[in-house]
């Protein structure tokens, strides 16, 4: 998927400021806006293509408990959907019942003696960004730069000017909210659908 460097986005930032350097502390301000405001992106859906896993396996641990770490494995952030088999491979996958707490996810009416592991859609971690950090996602590129000028202005006062470069930083959040409505409306990855088969104990 489509990167961008932190130091794109910096320029940016100070392009919109139109100043010809920031103090080094501005600049450490700024990358905690940035921060701040991609995690704030992040939480506004659990579909973010390069955030969501689907169907990864997972082995489970005592009592049908799926950890957040797993060795070579992606931490997860959010557990979303937990089955017995690969999804969206045939019609009929089990998908379990579960809760989660700070261990894990915890399989509801598991029988462990027949399940070693389990099958998870899962959101990733958002990674903290960095000033050499290269990894910046494509799709919060332009709403992180005004956000995060936005909150600049309001830390120096100018409240009127951060108030409309707020609304332009969500004017592009919305446009890529709206690709992932769209796509949601034409599968069922985070669509689950309650039937007698899948509330049954496992």
């Amino acid at each position: 998927m489509r990167t961008k460097t932190y130091s794109d986005l910096y320029n940016l930032v100070q392009a919109l400021s139109g100043v010809g350097s920031f103090t080094a502390e501005e600049k450490l301000n700024i990358l905690q806006f940035v921060n701040r405001r991609a995690f704030e992106a992040y939480r506004t859906s659990p579909s973010w293509p390069r955030y969501l896993v689907i169907g990864e396996e997972r082995t489970l641990g005592a009592d049908g408990l799926v950890p957040y770490a797993q060795t070579g494995l992606d931490t997860i952030s959010d557990f979303q959907r937990i089955y017995r088999s690969q999804p969206f491979l045939r019609n009929s996958v089990l998908e379990y019942e579960f809760y989660v707490d700070s261990n894990g996810a915890h399989i509801l009416n598991i029988v462990t003696t027949d399940s070693t592991s389990a099958f998870v859609n899962y959101q990733k971690e958002l990674p903290t960004f960095t000033e050499e950090s290269t990894d910046i996602p494509y799709e919060f590129f332009f709403y992180l730069a005004h956000a995060a000028y936005a909150d600049f202005l309001r830390m120096d006062g100018q409240t009127d000017k951060a108030m409309t470069e707020e609304q332009v930083a969500g004017t592009y959040l919305a446009l890529e909210l709206e690709k992932i409505d769209l796509r949601s409306n034409n599968n069922t990855i985070n669509q689950k659908f309650s039937t007698y088969v899948n509330r049954q104990s496992r």
